[in-house]
């Protein structure tokens, strides 16, 4: 029986208001796949120190709330991640819900409504099935991109319409010739035998009383175009389909619904080739003019076959691909003639173009990221992506726009053939539409360009999935690099409902022995680099991101629910690592990725790290199990947290007992000895001594790989060597993070070393493995947001906040502020002379407290900080 509504409780706090309700679906589309939503929401306020007791959430029918289901009075301080109170939601069901909390004060009023649409929850409630083009089946190289339509009649005016479409494939669908969104490669890469996501749109804008038309391109994509380094084709599917549902009702009453099935007609316009890799070709004179409008004449068309309903089809929950930002590149002329593109940043996009020319006149777009010696696009590190785009004219002005691609450039060439002007040019800057939540600033504007490189990298590598680079015949989603910036990535963008989607991919392509395939969506890799031990089809630090990556969205955003949701996971990969150790307790038994591309490292052999690739290995078993373990503690899980405790206990003892002596020798083998519980408590301070030492006699230079990097600065900071720590950060030698600034890097490269002193490319050592927007090692900004500006959660999503600044070096000044889900925190700090000012404003639900550094004391001491602003000045 649910607990009646406490009306009889007034309203006293007035001050504090509950807003921002929200639930655990940012797909920004009007239903959500989720028939009990997760609950969230904030509050704001002016009045200092506010606190939430307890929480009442009413769900009702209407906005009147009239016969409103409660949740009764809810003990819990947090804002995040709360229970539907009502029953589970039916498809297409609407419901109104809103929020009172009770804080240190008493009774806020209730907040403003959110309204909440169930989109189409069961296989049953889909009577579409998916359609193709029969003469497109069994295409084995790019080709035509089938088109596809049905016209229908609406006897009435339209009061409500949604549109629920997906594909095989990714389509661009409109209604009376207008697209139904501004999305981009839609519904974008999963596991697809297990999971195909689908978009609801409200269409009813778009509709009008009497003929219309339904129409959709639907190009290659993930689904049947090249993947992987082989360009594989036809991975998922011999032919690319559509699955759309219109469902209609009208003014009087009535409704109609319009389903892809053998009514539909289907043929081939203008896009001669669309693929993810290659580019897109377009032949202007072919378009069928007016195909996307009623009366198009389409008998010559096919009549479109149908296929059976697939698998998991779910609703999208996290944002879309779009257009995230345009830029005005700058234009030059070569002496061939050729229009040379630069957008003054390493950009994940497509070029926009206004042309003028004769019919059969003739545009050729090339990409890539750095030029050659010659001042040319060095496309030979894209290995077969071709990253072209080509058009031909029809005659007169046309706008040029690829479809179904997207490329990792800064540079482009132009090729007009004789008689064609290019008028415009601007770049279609590409992304996930995450939402940018964190900032950082300092007083080093080399430091501030490394931080901006990240955000970049971030940017246009969370495209769909998490890739590794956006540019060659690669862009998957690699384990390991995701394991190694989940923490950075949680606290730039909004990243929780993408990567929880790309989690449960991971989930569904987990091997039943637990292991953890080195890319999600898994697809064959083929030859991987030369090992000196048998592969096991997995490796330490990448399949790691089955527990590091649920922990830092845990941590970040506050989700009980979704570290439930993948506890499975987490737990299945630590068993299958534990299962595969050695009689001592260490894992040496298979060939491991392990510190990848330490700089030490022979460039034809990233994998030999100078830190044993064993201990390495063993050092993850045992972080994985301490992270599982304290996530089983999270859920009341008594008994595994006391195992897999154990577990850590047990595999870092054996780690340290082997390579202790080996571990203090390099930087990543310190670095993981402390920041993953494997060096005992005795010998920790000088664990860090020797990374210090390390530091110092590297001049400063970074030693560490893949797997190193995001755990060297915490390391050196939280064992007392701050000063080592800024030495690292801003050594501008090769390799280290400031030199590839000081060398014009935009965005973080894959390789320390890709561009050499003398600004030329090391393409003969590093072959065609040379990535200029690799996000691994962006890590860094972790630890800028948690130490430089010291800012960082102490409990998950931020409820309890440390601020705690370590400035260093020549740094006079920095700051940094992160959209937590209670609200905005900041921190901002300066130095002059010998006095430390301190800015900290912490939003409405939270307490912090603040950690000095050593040395500096305030005339007032300083215990706990609540919500509000506080200026803190210390002195030596």
């Amino acid at each position: 029986m649910t607990t009646p509504s406490f009306e009889a409780s007034p309203t006293t706090d007035t001050a504090t208001k509950v807003t921002a309700l929200r639930t655990a679906d940012d797909s920004g589309l009007v239903a959500t796949p989720l028939p009990e939503p997760r609950l969230s929401w904030s509050l704001t306020g002016d009045r200092p120190g506010v606190l939430q007791h307890a929480y009442e959430v009413q769900v009702a029918a209407d906005r009147s709330f009239t016969g409103a289901v409660s949740s009764g009075e809810v003990e819990s301080g947090a804002v995040t991640d709360h229970p539907w109170p009502a029953g589970p939601l039916g498809s297409r069901e609407v419901r109104h819900w809103r929020v009172r909390v009770r804080t240190d004060v008493g009774w806020t009023q209730w907040s403003q409504p959110a309204r909440v649409e169930a989109a189409l929850l069961d296989a049953g409630d889909w009577t579409a099935r998916p359609v193709h083009v029969p003469s497109d089946r069994g295409r084995t190289s790019p080709g035509p991109v089938p088109l596809l339509r049905r016209e229908f009649d609406l006897p009435a005016e339209p009061v409500s319409a949604r549109l629920y479409v997906t594909s095989l494939g990714v389509h661009r669908t409109g209604v009376n010739g207008r697209p139904v969104s501004g999305e981009l490669l839609e519904p974008g890469w999963t596991s697809y035998p297990n999971r195909l996501l689908y978009a609801t749109y409200d269409v009813t804008g778009l509709l009008s009383p009497g003929r219309n038309a339904l129409s959709a391109a639907v190009g290659d994509g993930w689904y049947r175009g090249h993947l992987t380094w082989h360009k594989n084709r036809d991975v998922y599917g011999d032919t690319s389909a559509l699955l759309a549902q219109l469902e209609v009702t009208l003014a009087d009453g009535g409704t109609v619904t319009v389903v892809t099935d053998d009514r539909w007609r289907g043929g081939y316009g203008g896009l001669l080739a669309a693929d993810l890799y290659d580019g897109c070709a377009r032949d202007l004179r072919q378009e069928p003019h007016g195909w996307r409008l009623p009366g198009f004449d389409d008998r010559d068309w096919e009549r479109a076959a149908v296929l059976p309903l697939p698998a998991g089809l779910t609703q999208r929950a996290h944002p879309p691909v779009r257009v995230v930002q345009v830029i005005r590149p700058e234009l030059s002329t070569l002496p061939d003639g050729t229009i040379a593109v630069d957008a003054g940043e390493n950009v994940t996009g497509v070029l926009r173009l206004r042309a003028d020319g004769p019919a059969g006149g003739t545009v050729t777009v090339r990409h890539a990221e750095v030029l050659d010696d010659d001042g040319r696009l060095l496309t030979g590190i894209l290995r077969g992506a071709r990253a072209t785009d080509e058009y031909t004219l029809s005659g007169g002005t046309a706008e040029l726009e690829p479809e179904f691609t997207f490329h990792g450039f800064r540079h482009a060439e132009i090729d007009a053939s004789p008689g064609v002007t290019v008028e415009h040019v601007e770049v279609a800057v590409m992304a996930g539409d995450l939402r940018r939540i964190g900032e950082f600033h300092c007083s080093d504007d080399r430091v501030n360009a490394l931080y901006a490189n990240v955000v970049r990298s971030q940017r246009g590598n969370f495209l769909a999935v998490p890739t590794d680079c956006p540019q060659r015949d690669e862009r998957l989603g690699w384990t390991g690099d995701i394991m190694a910036f989940a923490p950075t990535a949680c606290a730039t963008f909004d990243s929780r409902s993408f990567l929880d989607s790309w989690l449960t991919d991971l989930g569904i392509e987990q091997r039943p022995d637990g292991a953890v395939p080195l890319v999600i969506p898994d697809v064959d890799l083929g030859e991987l680099p030369p090992m000196d031990l048998p592969f096991a089809g997995t490796t330490a630090g990448w399949g790691d991101a089955a527990t590091v990556v649920p922990t830092a969205l845990f941590d970040a955003y506050g989700h009980r629910s979704l570290l439930g949701r993948h506890y499975a996971t987490m737990r299945a990969w630590v068993d299958f690592t534990a299962g595969r150790l050695d009689d001592d307790g260490t894992w040496s038994g298979n060939a491991q990725l392990g510190d990848w591309l330490d700089p030490a490292a022979p460039p034809e052999d990233p994998a030999r790290a100078t830190t044993d690739s064993a201990y390495v290995a063993t050092a993850f078993v045992a972080h994985s199990a301490r992270l599982l373990a304290d996530a089983a503690r999270e859920l009341g899980r008594s008994d595994d947290a006391e195992r897999y405790a154990e577990l850590h206990r047990r595999t870092a003892e054996a780690a340290w007992r082997k390579w202790g002596g080996h571990a203090r020798t390099t930087q990543t083998g310190c670095a993981l000895a402390l920041e993953f519980g494997i060096a005992p408590a005795a010998e920790r301070a000088a664990v860090g001594e020797s990374l210090a030492a390390l530091v110092r006699a590297n001049d400063g230079r970074i030693a560490t790989g893949f797997l190193g990097t995001p755990f060297v600065l915490p390391a050196l900071s939280g064992s007392g060597h701050t000063a080592e720590a800024y030495r690292l950060l801003l050594n501008t030698e090769c390799p280290g993070w400031l030199y590839q600034v000081e060398r014009g890097a935009t965005t973080m490269w894959e390789r320390w070393d890709a561009i050499r002193p003398d600004g030329t490319i090391d393409t003969e050592k590093a072959g065609t493995m040379l990535s200029f927007n690799h996000y691994a090692y962006g890590a860094v900004a972790a630890w800028l947001y948690g130490s430089v500006a010291g800012l960082r959660a102490t409990s998950p999503g931020y409820r309890t906040i440390e601020i705690a600044p370590r400035p260093g070096s020549a740094l006079t000044s920095a700051s940094a502020s992160i959209a937590t889900p209670y609200g905005t925190v900041s921190v901002a700090w300066s130095v002059r002379g010998d006095t430390l000012t301190v800015d900290a404003e912490l939003p409405p639900g939270t307490t912090g407290r603040f950690l000095p550094p050593e040395g500096l004391h305030s005339a007032q001491p300083v215990t706990g900080l609540g919500s509000g602003r506080h200026r803190l000045v210390l002195r030596g």
